[in-house]
Formats: C-alpha cells, sequence, structure tokens
C-alpha cells in the first residue's frame, strides 16, 4: 500500500521540530504534494493547532463516506472533508505535540524499537523512555492497520488492549498479547490480535499520552459547543457558558472549583480551570441578542460578609469594593480589583447591602454588555475560562512599600506623598499620577506600616505641625451626614450599635482601598471620637507625633485616628493593588 512509504520517506526521518508535530508535517508533505497546505502553529500556546490539507485517490460515494475514510486513514482531529470524481481530501488538525522521535496518531504517541525480546523485557523498555511511557494500548479499531501502515518491516509487536476485544480471539496459547502484522507464524491473516506464551518475543512498540495544551482543549471545548452553548473564545483563552445556575457563596474557592468540574473532561488539569474573569475581550464577545437571559459574573464586592448582611437597616455604599479570586497565584489564591471599563453606565451602584455584593450580565439591557451589581441571592449560569497561565502579583512600583493582605489575598502597595493637599485633590493626583487612589489598611499590621512610612519621610525632613495629619482613603457614608440622618443630638454617630450611623457602621473605605467596615473601633484618638464638629468632619486622618489638641491628652499619638473637614489642606498617601505577573504555564 502507498501509505507505507511514508513511514520510509519520513516519519522515522526526523529534523529538529519547531512548534508543529513533527509525525503530522511529514504526512501532510506526503501526502499534499504542496508546502502551502501545512499550517503551523505559531507558538505552544497557539489557541489551533497544525493544519493541513491531504488529497488522497480515493473515490468517496458522499461526505459521509469520505469522513469516516479520513477518520480511519488520518489519526488526527478531521476538520472537513471534500470529494470529487477521483480524490477525497481529508482536512485535519494536530493539536497536541510529540516530542521528537515519536510519531503521533489517535492522540497518542508511538515510538518502536526494531529488536525482538520478551513481554516483559518490552516492558522494562518503554518504561526507560518516558515517564509514564508503556507498552501501546488498543484504543482504537482502526490503530493495528495504521501501525501496519506507519511502521514497515514489523512482523509483531507487543499491544494492550481492553477485554471486550481479548475475549473471542482465535488464537489463545498463553497471557500475553501481541499485534501480528504478518500472521503466518500463527495461522492468522495479516493485522491479527493473538495471545502468547511468555517465551514468545515481538518489538517494542510505547506509547506515551501527550500534554493537554491550549489547542487540544479549545478543539474539544468546540464539540462540546456543538451540543450546548456556544463557546467563546479569545486570542488566548476560551469561555464556557454553565448549564446550571449558582448563588455567590462566602466560599471564595467554590465557582472555580465548580468550574474545574466543568471543565475537566477537557484539561485534564485542574489548575487550568477557572471562573471567567469579566474582561473588556471576553465582554465583547457576548451575544448582542436582547433576551431575558442573566450571567452571574465571578466579580464580587469584598464588603459582603454575614455580620455586614445582618444589619437592621440597609445602607448605599461608596466603597466599590469590587474584584475577583485568581486561583492561578503562587499564594493559591488572590483577589484582583477589575477596571472600570467593565461596568455598565453608573455602576458599581451598591445598594442596600447584600443586595448587590454580586455582580451579573442583564441581556435585555441596550448596548454592549458590561457588569451590574445584583443580590447575592440570585441564581444564574456562570462562565467558566481556561487560563494556561500562572499568574501571581508582581513587585511594587519604585517608591511604593508592599503589604501583602493576607485575608484579602491581595498585595497591595502603599506610598508616602510629600505634598498637602485636600481630600479630592489628594485623591485626584492619585488617580492621575500614581494611578491609585488614596490608601486604606485592613489590620493593624498594615496601619504600623503606614506609621512607619510616615516616620521615615519624618528623617527625610517632612515636618508635621501638632495640628495635622495624613489623610487615609476614608469618608462618612453620605446616609450620616447630617443631623436628621445621624438621629442624634450630639457627637458624630448614633449609639446604637444597629444604626446605620453607628461608630461601627459610620466611615467607609472608598474605590475599594481595603475592606469594609474600617477596624476604626481601637484608634480613635479619644472615645468621643468621631464628634463631626461643626456637621462638617467627613474624612479622617491618621494622626502623627506629639499632640496638644484641645479636648485629647497631651502626648504621643501616632497611629490615632480622627475626623476632620475634607477641605484641611495634609499630606497624604497613595495606594493600589500591585500588578499581576505572568510565571510560567499551567500544563
Amino acid at each position: 500500500m502507498r501509505m507505507k512509504l511514508l513511514i520510509v520517506c519520513c516519519l522515522l526521518t526526523f529534523t529538529t521540530a519547531d512548534e508543529g508535530d513533527e509525525s503530522f508535517k511529514k504526512m501532510c508533505e506526503f501526502w499534499s504534494g504542496a508546502q502551502k497546505n501545512y499550517r503551523e502553529r505559531q507558538s505552544s500556546k497557539a489557541m489551533e493547532g497544525d493544519k493541513c490539507s491531504m488529497v488522497f485517490p480515493v473515490v468517496s460515494a458522499n461526505e459521509g463516506e469520505a469522513r469516516r475514510y479520513c477518520e480511519d486513514n488520518v489519526p488526527f482531529h478531521i476538520l472537513n472533508v471534500k470529494i470529487d470524481k477521483s480524490t477525497t481530501t481529508c482536512d485535519a488538525e494536530a493539536t497536541l505535540k510529540c516530542e521528537q522521535g515519536w510519531v503521533q496518531m489517535f492522540g497518542r504517541c508511538y515510538k518502536i524499537e526494531k529488536k525482538m525480546m520478551k513481554r516483559d523485557s518490552a516492558v522494562q523498555y518503554c518504561a526507560t523512555l518516558k515517564p509514564k511511557a508503556r507498552i501501546a494500548f488498543m484504543h482504537r479499531e482502526a490503530l493495528p492497520f495504521r501501525i501496519n501502515d506507519y511502521f514497515s518491516k514489523v512482523p509483531r509487536v507487543w499491544i494492550d488492549a481492553s477485554e471486550a476485544i481479548t475475549n473471542d480471539l482465535t488464537y489463545v496459547k498463553g497471557e500475553n498479547l501481541l499485534l501480528a502484522l504478518d500472521g503466518y507464524k500463527y495461522a492468522l491473516p495479516n493485522i491479527a490480535l493473538a495471545k502468547v506464551p511468555s517465551d514468545e518475543t515481538a518489538m517494542a512498540l510505547c506509547e506515551y499520552t501527550p500534554t493537554m495544551n491550549q489547542a487540544e482543549s479549545n478543539y474539544l471545548l468546540r464539540r462540546y459547543g456543538e451540543i450546548y452553548h456556544t463557546i467563546l473564545f479569545t486570542p488566548d483563552r476560551a469561555y464556557v457558558r454553565t448549564a446550571s445556575s449558582l448563588q455567590r457563596s462566602d466560599n471564595r474557592k467554590r465557582d472555580s472549583n465548580y468550574c474545574k468540574k466543568v471543565l475537566r473532561p477537557f484539561l485534564h488539569n485542574d489548575d487550568i480551570a477557572q471562573s471567567a474573569d469579566p474582561n473588556t475581550d471576553f465582554l465583547e464577545l457576548l451575544s448582542k441578542d436582547r433576551d431575558a437571559t442573566i450571567i452571574r459574573t465571578s466579580v464580587y464586592s469584598r464588603d459582603a460578609s454575614l455580620n455586614n448582611r445582618k444589619n437592621a437597616e440597609c445602607t448605599d455604599s461608596r466603597a466599590k469594593n469590587y474584584g475577583y479570586d485568581n486561583t492561578d497565584g503562587e499564594k493559591g489564591l488572590i483577589f484582583t480589583k477589575v477596571p472600570p471599563d467593565v461596568w455598565a453606565k453608573n455602576q458599581p451602584e451598591e445598594k442596600c447591602d447584600a443586595g448587590s455584593w454580586s455582580t451579573g450580565i442583564v441581556f435585555s439591557r441596550k448596548g454592549e454588555r458590561r457588569l451590574e451589581t445584583m443580590s447575592d441571592a440570585r441564581y444564574a449560569p456562570i462562565y467558566c475560562q481556561t487560563n494556561f497561565e500562572k499568574v501571581t502579583f508582581g513587585d511594587c512600583p519604585s517608591g511604593y512599600t508592599e503589604y501583602w493582605r493576607a485575608e484579602r489575598r491581595q498585595k497591595w502597595c502603599h506610598k508616602f506623598i510629600n505634598r498637602k493637599a485636600n481630600f479630592d485633590d489628594a485623591n485626584a493626583y492619585c488617580n492621575t499620577t500614581e494611578k491609585g487612589f488614596v490608601t486604606g489598611f485592613a489590620d493593624a499590621k498594615e496601619l504600623e506600616l503606614l506609621d512607619q512610612l510616615l516616620d521615615k519621610a519624618i528623617k527625610s525632613g517632612t515636618v508635621f505641625k501638632k495640628s495635622e495629619g495624613v489623610y487615609l482613603g476614608v469618608q462618612r457614608r453620605h446616609q450620616c451626614i447630617n443631623r436628621k440622618q445621624i438621629a442624634h443630638s450630639t457627637g458624630g454617630f448614633n449609639p446604637d450599635p444597629t444604626h446605620p450611623c453607628s461608630k461601627e457602621r459610620l466611615f467607609e473605605w472608598v474605590y475599594g482601598v481595603a475592606d469594609h467596615p474600617p477596624l476604626f473601633k481601637d484608634y480613635w484618638a479619644v472615645e468621643s471620637e468621631p464628634n463631626f464638629v461643626g456637621d462638617d468632619e467627613r474624612c479622617v486622618e491618621l494622626v502623627k507625633g506629639f499632640q496638644t489638641r484641645s479636648g485629647w491628652p497631651t502626648g504621643e499619638m501616632s497611629k490615632k485616628l480622627n475626623d476632620l473637614p475634607c477641605d484641611k489642606q495634609l499630606y497624604f498617601f497613595c495606594g493600589k493593588e500591585a500588578p499581576i505577573k505572568v510565571i510560567g504555564v499551567n500544563v
């Protein structure tokens, strides 16, 4: 048969492989007769594999017959078939890639040792070639015929097969299975299976399963999308819509763990799957058809908590503390804030606490698909994504000091700004110049770090007056900026701990610089703070050094807090999330 020539001409003669599978390339060159028919993948991370149109001198009655021929005779993925009066053309794709010196057939890699040996020796030989290499297993009915076509001057090879195949063999004189390509010795037709005694010899045909990659995953997902929801592809990942609906869970790994189960048949490596990052590339792929579909996303408010949910009265928030959990970091789980361009107009609109801690995409809206806040209680399908990149937080920019927020799972960067401004101008400076916001703190250790930055500033020549501190990125809630809202005639807060303007709920971090509620309880300068003097103290300062303020004890007051008007000219910190960097590839 003509295909015999293939192995003689090329498959056993390997050159240095590029990004593509060498055996597929050689087969393409042999059967297509034109280099232009071969399209090699561009990189190891390519979304598609090597492709080729192979032309066979075979007449097919119809496309169904042509496809069956191609699937049996071209041991790669068949994308399309074409027929004419005298030929059958198979459009094939090799998504997986075998190591140099191995031949790929039906998703596995094969190598033969042309030396007769007993079964035990063949098993040992295969194990020396590669971890998890083994005697070839007959996982396709067509495999023995392709072995016969591809490997010349091979009378018989050791092989494994399932009991369903070996139960009714004609030749059974032992328990060791071989494939007799030349059946004369066993009085069998060529290309037949036989069970032989332990002293029989045959050649070792070894196999291993190549590593799953993005191209193979995408091929499997495209087939899945032919049955269920259409798979969405960007240049570096795939997005899969779940068939079932979920609520948001306080278990931060729940969505990604669910996605690992959904995508396991297509990836074979759980590290590659996670809940979707709703970036603009993904959002642009969503259907523009207006219907009743609502998709829940992995973005949620870090202020979501059981304690906040138990509040007797609901309140609105400007915290904008939204992000998603990335499962591929060196630290196991990292919280990543989302950029402003993923939000719909006037979003995020955080109303009534738990009524808006989750996010979704509403397909009934006009215009671009963008995120909106929604209730934790809403059930909706989610999107899962493939992610072959390993990521973690990179270093903070020059001039910044990093802090690992363990509970939030986020690396945060702080920088003292040696200039004075009112609160709005300070935020504007941080946003435009530093690409951040006036910073906050998550716990006592981070507050200590901020105080240490002030010590360094003082050593460098910065002078703090006894009546001034440093702005923090926190403000009074809009629901607590007048006496009627506070519902108490004196002081700056309502003494009822369940009231929306209680001391614990009075302030909120803005722009997501830390989690709500702020941990201020033990840090107010005196018990009467925040006192809302003149009904105008809507911001908070971090006090530094020796103080002689009216109503305060005279002495050292570093790391204490005080409310004050937002138009005061004070120093401030800028803060932002550390950049995300790629550290490797999940395989």
